[in-house]
């Protein structure tokens, strides 16, 4: 079966935000399908809206399947993993700016972080994990992505002046995620065979 990426969105966002459209053409030029999918109400997120938009375009995930959350998608795709696929094998997960618990400041969202992830499932069901975070991000502080890697028995990559990876942070490439998608087996292709730039 062809290698599938879905590249999930966080809150205030959209398909065409921040570097999902970089990451998207890099991945399309190694030969794999990427999907952005636009979550509905981005402004006023529902967990339970979410979740089922992720069903409608990814359906039931395979080890062909690669999936990358920004911010509040990362909570989103656990959520997925865990409640909706619980017993279904993932090639790999790569969360940016995650976490798995409430955040100060984002109170709105705590609903997404009920009930707790199972950690446990996500370890034994996904392959390849990583979790990346800015040491700088005053949005979603690093030690919550930190804590996330730890549960999530993660490798963990932590960069410095890189804000919460928004477009308004200068964050519109990635070259780590396409770098870790290569690592990760699912781009058929060297990384020297990726276009890097030198922002990350």
């Amino acid at each position: 079966m062809a290698s599938r990426l879905f590249i999930v969105h966080g809150y205030m966002a959209a398909p065409d935000h921040h570097w999902f459209n970089w990451l998207k053409q890099q991945a399309e030029q190694a030969g794999i399908s990427v999907t952005v999918p636009r979550l509905p109400a981005s402004h006023t997120p529902d967990p339970d809206a979410w979740l089922s938009a992720l069903e409608e375009d990814i359906g039931r995930p395979d080890e062909d399947t690669w999936l990358i959350g920004h911010s509040l998608g990362c909570i989103t795709l656990l959520n997925y993993l865990t409640q909706r696929h619980p017993e279904a094998f993932t090639g790999g997960l790569l969360l940016v700016a995650g976490f798995s618990e409430p955040v100060p400041g984002l109170e709105e969202l705590s609903a997404f972080t009920r009930p707790p992830v199972n950690g446990a499932s996500v370890i034994c069901r996904v392959k390849q994990r990583a979790v990346i975070a800015s040491l700088n991000d005053n949005i979603v502080p690093a030690e919550y992505s930190l804590r996330l890697s730890q549960q999530l028995a993660a490798r963990f990559y932590g960069l410095p002046e890189h804000g919460h990876f928004q477009g308004s942070d200068g964050v519109v490439t990635f070259p780590l995620a396409a770098d870790l998608l290569g690592q990760f087996g699912a781009l058929k292709v060297t990384t020297e065979e990726i276009s890097f730039c030198n922002k990350c």
